[in-house]
């Protein structure tokens, strides 16, 4: 969670009037943050909105509290102007760093308040959000020191040289990420490719090397800089979108001119930047009223849904909903719903005594997956939990499984947890696979949640609850695990067929797909599924919906 430092004087200019210490901290509480300490002047701010980028500096959060107190209402807008500056992405970049999108901001007072916030602000975005620059990495430079257009391309580490900033002397590009501190820090990033990323302008001069150092040449901001360039580099359009966005925000708030900046992609297709586009949402009164257990009316929610920044319209029993594209957090009414909250205030929601007693009892679901498991339990199984979050290695590259149907996190900490499980028995797989060492036969089975892309569904997605049922040993063959799926339908009462199935991680005819109450698979594993985890006993596995 983002730890911030923020002048008090400096909040209250930009906000735009006196805040006591207990305004303050009430207004904190739009914004999910509260004081951490205070050094004279100096707030320290724990803010624990991770999914909200623009909130993460002192001109984010005046922004955010000028809203919620009705000082503003809707999506901040920004002007523009077109610049005559472009930005050409070469093909030499592909496999380093293949996007970037930048913005040009005139006539920027530089202060030491917009130091500190700006340093801060791109440290906190690009750390966090952009996981420690790998999916962001931001520049800002000395505009007026750029000559002419911006070349991006991928330079010979061994050839190109630069004076990185901080620095008095000319190096290579391997020697910056042998010798220089953020080299060494950020060197793991640009291991193994051939060519580094590299921004130069039309004389030759180097801006910087991302996501790594800027040159000590236009890399490097002071009192005396007048105008800016700001660039983001990544893997994904719509996260380096959002980060520059956000940069290009907090600088404006401030009182600087927004210019354009046009961007040449390595198949000379062209975009502009910044691009503070909308999205939209749908949401009734009804839904926000359930969800919330209050009684709003139309009027009140659409206060509400303005002061946090939403253009509101009515078509029929629904809000037609617009907000800024720098927030990827809104993904379903739901998270509509707890912005609604955030601006009512949690604390003026009144409590309400239970107006009955009720008794407790069992839900249906549970109960049915309880017995699931006194099934499993009663053949001699074993019951294993693993994670519903799991790499792309094990669900389809170790199986042989297409990637059609995974939901994945867009900015996932480790590749080990980057999408949500499909199917259960590679998991189990992994299981087996850290216990050759146990004695065999191995009999493992869990109960658990799989999710899949579904787009008949609000949310987009199917969440499945699933047996799976994984033995080891040899002599193990179709004629086991056939038994084992016949004792589950005969205990659970489910109705099912069998066909042939052609699943490339099970033997040739030696695998069934389930179909009917049920859907699922069950069989022996092929050799070369086995091979993979590691194993070297017969493997026979179930797989099915319950």
């Amino acid at each position: 969670m983002p730890t911030l430092e923020v002048s008090k004087k400096d909040l209250e200019k930009l906000v735009g009037k006196k805040l006591s210490e207990k305004e303050i901290e009430e207004h904190l509480m739009f914004v999910k943050g509260e004081i951490d300490g205070q050094d004279g002047d100096t707030l320290k701010v724990d803010v624990k909105e991770t999914n909200r980028p623009d909130l993460w500096s002192t001109e984010g959060i005046a922004r955010e509290i000028k809203a919620r107190t009705g000082k503003e209402k809707g999506i901040p807008k920004y002007k523009t102007t077109k610049s005559k500056l472009t930005v050409n992405i070469e093909k030499s970049v592909k496999e380093s760093r293949p996007f970037t999108v930048g913005a040009v901001l005139k006539g920027v007072k530089i202060t030491d308040e917009l130091l500190i916030q700006l340093i801060q602000l791109q440290e906190k975005v690009a750390m966090t959000f952009g996981r420690k620059r790998r999916e962001a990495a931001i520049g800002v430079y000395d505009f007026d020191k750029i000559k002419g257009n911006i070349r991006y391309y991928g330079a010979d580490p061994r050839t190109k040289k630069f004076v990185p900033l901080e620095f008095k002397v000319e190096m290579d590009l391997d020697e910056i990420l042998e010798m220089h501190p953020k080299g060494k820090e950020y060197a793991h990033l640009l291991k193994g490719k051939k060519l580094y990323p590299v921004f130069e302008d039309a004389e030759g001069n180097v801006l910087s090397m991302p996501p790594v150092i800027n040159s000590n040449y236009s890399g490097k901001v002071t009192q005396e800089t007048k105008n800016l360039f700001v660039e983001v580099s990544g893997f994904n359009l719509e996260t380096i979108n959002i980060a520059l966005n956000v940069m290009v925000m907090a600088i404006a708030d401030r009182g600087a001119k927004i210019e354009t900046v046009t961007i040449t992609d390595s198949n000379g297709k062209k975009y502009v930047t910044p691009d503070f586009g909308r999205k939209k949402i749908k949401i009734g009164i009804d839904y926000i009223n359930k969800i919330t257990g209050l009684k709003l009316s139309e009027k009140e929610a659409t206060k509400l849904l303005q002061n946090a920044r939403y253009e509101v319209k009515k078509k029929g029993k629904l809000f037609e909903l617009e907000y800024g594209n720098y927030r990827n957090d809104i993904l379903h009414p739901i998270d509509v719903v707890e912005d609604i909250l955030i601006g009512y205030g949690y604390n003026s929601i009144k409590t309400n005594k239970p107006e009955m007693s009720v008794v407790g009892f069992d839900n249906p679901e549970t109960a049915h997956i309880d017995k699931v498991r006194d099934v499993c339990v009663g053949m001699g199984l074993q019951e294993v939990l693993t994670f519903t979050l799991t790499s792309k290695e094990k669900q389809f590259e170790m199986i042989g499984e297409n990637e059609n149907g995974f939901v994945e996190i867009s900015n996932p900490v480790s590749a080990n947890r980057s999408i949500f499980r499909k199917n259960i028995y590679p998991e189990l797989l992994e299981f087996l696979s850290k216990n050759k060492h146990n004695e065999y036969p191995q009999k493992i089975f869990e109960v658990g949640k799989t999710i899949e892309l579904d787009n008949s569904t609000d949310t987009k997605t199917a969440e499945k609850t699933k047996v799976c049922v994984v033995m080891a040993n040899k002599g193990y063959g179709f004629t086991q695990i056939k038994s084992v799926f016949d004792a589950i339908c005969k205990e659970m009462q489910i109705a099912c067929t069998i066909k042939e199935s052609t699943n490339k991680a099970f033997k040739e005819g030696k695998s069934a797909e389930i179909i009917g109450q049920s859907k699922g698979i069950f069989g022996e594993l092929d050799e070369k599924t086995t091979e993979a985890f590691g194993i070297k006993q017969p493997v026979i596995v179930l797989e099915m919906e319950i």
